[in-house]
């Protein structure tokens, strides 16, 4: 019985079996650890015995080795010819081996570590890396720019009808941008002008040129860089009209970064052309010049544009009839933060993204973006949450630029709220920087942030018998001639005895104020008159007025 459920079973099993082994079959065929192809050089000579094609290493150590040596026709072997007419191949094949030497030479760092010594270009390592662990028929050695994309040069695995083993060459496609590519990087017509002498090796893998060369032209740039910063500092300062004083106060350092990048960038690519080492190093700094350029060219606009639509200081904003330009200055400060920090993330993306571009080392960079941010983020904890902070002040609006509070003892302004701290403008005239982790975490008072009203208390201790009721009037007529805008609500104005003890007794003159610009000006001012006016009552009437200590008692 067991059995004629069985068979139905494994007949159903051994069909779908098989019927996957058909579905894979197509890809494992299409899986060749080489590409096939009819004929690898036919019209050139059979290559020397000695010719090592056999792995990725082994072809492109025998290719250097044979192009430093000037066996360009022997190296000519080591590229895919198959676009080449067979009966020019050992012409065409000769000159463009010596092209590629002089590729290799001035603008590819070749990537050693992907360059494994075995056949299958398998490769060992990280199992994050794609190319780990399988066997390889194409390797990536660089990609370069031309006419205005990225071009690859590749070493192929490849098995030809007439060969016995596969061997790895240059690959057709990398072959035929050969000549567009010496045209672009080969030497210049200045440079075979220089005299034999300074076309020498020197060290690196650089020419003595280079050595001479390269100071000359960062000093070169940096003059010029110099001159155009201080012409448009100067028109930012002179010029007539509005418009051209604002761009040139918003451009002079993107202007001045540009003027750099731009003549290294020509130097070292058009003018001579630098060897691989130099210019692996040269052309991302130029690219994150040009970046860095256009992103201080956009904030520091933008930064212009806000400073226009900024209406007051932070002195006029205190003012409590520009409640509603204290938020608005906030809110444009809090702009401001936004647009840096996009600009600037944006900016990285456009460098990370373009860094590719130069091989291994966008590759390292991407490869070390893990740990650097850890050890970043480590050191800057104190910038970040800093920053934070700023962004939180910001949305919450608990002090805005104009406010004025009372921050550890200090009457203060809030003049200005930047990434890293804030800037308060003490009543006396100094500035009082505060870290914004501080000034968030940290309790203040801010007179400004609802209703500018108060009630500021001027305590006195009277004698026993002082004439209360007199001093209230008085206090009263004071306040009638004191501007209605500094002194209001009037209902608010109070004279009242909070406490007595043996000496006297304590009485509270409560003084309504509407700014807490000018509070302190009209509380000493009263109190002032208040002991004035108590001092001529006590000579007209006789009676004391403020009390007298016995010897034994000692004021609180």
């Amino acid at each position: 019985m067991h059995q004629v459920v069985l068979k139905p079973f494994l007949r159903t099993l051994a069909a779908a079996l098989a019927a996957c082994l058909i579905w894979l079959a197509p890809a494992a065929i299409a899986q060749e650890p080489w590409f096939e192809q009819d004929s690898l050089n036919a019209g050139m000579a059979a290559p020397p015995a000695t010719l090592d094609r056999a792995t990725p290493m082994a072809a492109m150590e025998t290719f250097l080795y044979l192009a430093e040596h000037g066996h360009f026709s022997v190296a000519a072997h080591l590229l895919d010819l198959s676009d080449v007419a067979p009966a020019d191949q050992q012409n065409i094949g000769t000159e463009r081996a010596r092209m590629l030497s002089v590729i290799l030479e001035r603008k590819v760092v070749i990537p050693w570590s992907s360059l494994e010594d075995r056949p299958d270009g398998w490769l060992s390592g990280n199992s994050e890396d794609n190319d780990t662990g399988r066997e390889r028929r194409s390797i990536l050695i660089d990609r370069m720019e031309r006419g205005g994309h990225l071009v690859p040069l590749r070493l192929n695995r490849i098995k030809a009808a007439d060969t016995k083993e596969p061997v790895w060459v240059f690959s057709r496609q990398s072959v035929d941008n050969i000549p567009a590519l010496y045209a672009l990087y080969g030497p210049t017509d200045l440079e075979l002008a220089l005299p034999e002498w300074l076309r020498t090796p020197a060290f690196w893998g650089m020419f003595l040129w280079e050595v001479l060369f390269l100071p000359l032209v960062a000093l070169a740039a940096l003059i010029v860089a110099a001159l155009a910063f201080r012409i448009l500092r100067r028109l930012g300062e002179t010029a007539r009209r509005r418009g051209a004083r604002f761009l040139a106060r918003s451009l002079k350092w993107p202007a001045a970064v540009t003027i750099f990048a731009a003549i290294i960038g020509t130097a070292t690519s058009r003018v001579l052309v630098v060897t691989g080492i130099i210019d692996a190093v040269v052309s991302p700094l130029v690219l994150i010049s040009y970046v860095v350029a256009i992103t201080l060219a956009v904030v520091l606009v933008i930064d212009e544009v806000f400073d226009r639509i900024s209406v007051s200081t932070a002195t006029e904003l205190a003012d409590p009839q520009n409640a509603h330009l204290r938020a608005v200055a906030t809110t444009i400060s809090a702009a401001r933060k936004f647009v840096i920090v996009i600009a600037t993330l944006a900016a990285s993306g456009v460098v990370l993204s373009s860094i590719t571009a130069y091989g291994t080392l966008g590759i390292s960079l991407l490869a070390s973006a893990g740990a650097l941010t850890i050890v970043l983020g480590f050191a800057a904890r104190e910038v970040l949450g800093n920053i934070l902070a700023s962004v939180q002040i910001a949305l919450n609006r608990s002090a805005r630029i104009g406010d004025q509070l009372m921050f550890k003892g200090h009457f203060c302004t809030v003049e200005r709220i930047d990434f890293t701290y804030v800037q308060l403008m003490i009543w006396n005239g100094t500035r009082l920087i505060v870290p914004v982790s501080t000034f968030v975490s940290d309790p203040f008072e801010n007179w400004s942030i609802e209703e500018p009203e108060m009630v500021r208390p001027i305590e006195l201790t009277l004698a026993h018998g002082a004439d209360v009721e007199r001093l209230r009037q008085v206090f009263l007529d004071l306040l009638s001639y004191e501007d209605p805008s500094d002194v209001s609500p009037m209902e608010r104005a109070r004279v009242n005895v909070t406490g007595q003890d043996a000496i006297g007794i304590k009485v509270r003159f409560e003084l309504p104020t509407a700014n807490p610009a000018t509070f302190w000006d009209v509380e000493c001012r009263l109190r002032e008159a208040l002991l004035a006016e108590a001092a001529r009552i006590e000579r007209e009437t006789g009676a004391r007025i403020f009390p007298i200590l016995p010897p034994d008692v000692t004021p609180a």
